[in-house]
């Protein structure tokens, strides 16, 4: 976090992180209909040959003054595929906060729990301790895994937030990006 006091602005950096195609750009996508156009950018994306995002996905959002303060948001995706790694550490540096996009598929589990101890170690190595937020997405998959199986994958002694999402239909996506900016806000790391 960091305060631009020429602008009166608190600045603030929130990433997505999780697999590929687990929703993190839905997310991103959602939120920016969700928020009304003078409060917000366009959405800015990166992507590969088939629509993949290849470096990230970016949303500025401004929010009501906090302390006199204009806080402007900077809302980063990261790409999942395992060849951009060292992106993913790139876009993670400086995060304010995270938000863990889990896919609910079962055939995913693997991978969510692999990306999920990724983004700890980058975190570790960059000495940052952040609030995390893990959003079970794709609730709405006829074979869903259960979200207590997801998280107790991720996180066996239940110390993270957990939110359900259909990001899809924008269920869950304004609650997740709120719940992490009170965790920034408040100061709440685990």
């Amino acid at each position: 976090m960091r305060i631009a006091w020429d602008r009166r602005e608190l600045l603030l950096k929130v990433v997505y992180y999780g697999p590929p195609r687990a929703g993190k750009t839905t997310n991103l996508e959602q939120l920016q209909q969700m928020i009304a156009p003078e409060h917000r950018s366009d959405l800015i994306s990166l992507n590969t040959y088939g629509d993949r995002t290849l470096f990230f996905d970016l949303l500025q959002v401004s929010l009501s003054q906090v302390g006199g303060l204009t806080p402007r948001v900077s809302v980063y995706t990261v790409p999942g595929q395992p060849r951009y790694r060292r992106v993913r550490e790139i876009v993670l540096r400086g995060a304010d906060g995270v938000i863990y996009v889990a896919d609910s598929a079962p055939e995913r589990l693997g991978e969510n729990v692999r990306l999920w101890h990724q983004m700890h170690q980058q975190l570790r190595r960059m000495h940052q301790e952040v609030p995390i937020l893990i959003q079970v997405n794709k609730r709405d998959l006829p074979n869903a895994l259960p979200t207590s199986s997801i998280t107790r994958a991720l996180d066996p002694h239940g110390r993270y937030p957990v939110v359900e999402a259909q990001a899809k239909h924008g269920i869950g996506v304004k609650e997740s990006f709120m719940q992490i900016l009170m965790m920034i806000l408040t100061g709440e790391t685990v």
